[in-house]
């Protein structure tokens, strides 16, 4: 009696399959993959099924690649790839791919995508034109991927590196240019400060022209000035005028004249009247 419950439990466990979060199971029948994929949690399925658990959590491939530029320059990529496997697609790739897909499809898929990038740029380039290079990688390489059903998320170029050769010669010409700049900017310098000072010399130049211009023009003013007052004082100078202008220096004592003989006899002292000016 006890044998019939104990068959029915076993039955019944070996329908069940458990899921783990994050995962969806891919349902094998004598080895051939079910069109369907069983989600997470608790299904119920033909005991007769294999049931193999595939993780479509994000995962991260991270892998170094060599290319080279468009000069033909060695470029060296560390290169890191956000993706999840779509739970739709699980068994198709598990049919088409097997559980290691990764490996099989986003190792090559990243190194072609990035090879066929690379040569657009010059070496020189590369560096430089890093943000877009890395746009165009991300976008071909879902386009890749999606007909694989994988979805990228993220594909980052962690590193980029050139050969030790190359990184010196890059590096030698990238000092070259910084003294050839430094030296340009010292020469713009130095003609500002020429500018400058030739800005002030005429600056002073223009000043003392102004001010010889002024003072000449003063001494001109002041020249007429004087001589228009000098015309006018001579043209009010009448007799009368000039007679007065005498009385009032005239201390009122007259000039005195001697007479006397060649004998050496006391001379006569003549007090004379002045001249009256204008008689």
């Amino acid at each position: 009696m006890l044998l019939i419950p104990l068959g029915v439990v076993v039955i019944l466990s070996s329908t069940v399959r458990m899921i783990g979060a994050g995962h969806v199971g891919v349902a094998l029948l004598f080895g051939k993959v079910q069109e369907f994929a069983l989600p997470e949690g608790i299904n119920l399925v033909n005991p007769l099924y294999d049931v193999v658990e595939m993780n479509t959590r994000i995962g991260r491939h991270q892998a170094k690649y060599d290319a080279a530029s468009k000069d033909l320059q060695a470029v060296h990529v560390e290169m890191v790839v956000n993706y999840r496997l779509l739970p739709d697609k699980a068994a198709e790739v598990y049919q088409r791919i097997g559980p290691n897909y990764a490996s099989v499809i986003i190792d090559p898929a990243a190194q072609e995508v990035l090879k066929a990038n690379t040569a657009l740029h010059v070496a020189t380039e590369i560096l430089h034109q890093r943000p877009k290079i890395k746009g165009d990688v991300q976008r071909e390489l879902t386009n890749w991927l999606a007909k694989y059903g994988i979805e990228v998320k993220e594909a980052a170029l962690a590193n980029i590196s050139f050969d030790k050769a190359y990184e010196k010669a890059i590096e030698a010409k990238q000092i070259e240019e910084q003294k050839a700049e430094q030296k340009r900017y010292e020469l713009i310098q130095a003609q500002r400060q020429a500018e400058i000072v030739a800005a002030q010399a005429k600056g002073q130049g223009d000043a003392a022209r102004e001010k010889a211009k002024g003072e000449a023009e003063a001494t001109k003013i002041r020249g007429d000035a004087e001589a228009n007052y000098n015309q006018k004082v001579a043209a009010s100078l009448t007799a009368t005028l000039i007679q007065q202008r005498y009385l009032e220096r005239w201390d009122g004592k007259l000039p005195q004249f001697s007479m006397g003989s060649g004998s050496g006899a006391p001379g006569l002292m003549l007090n004379m009247p002045l001249p009256v000016p204008g008689k």
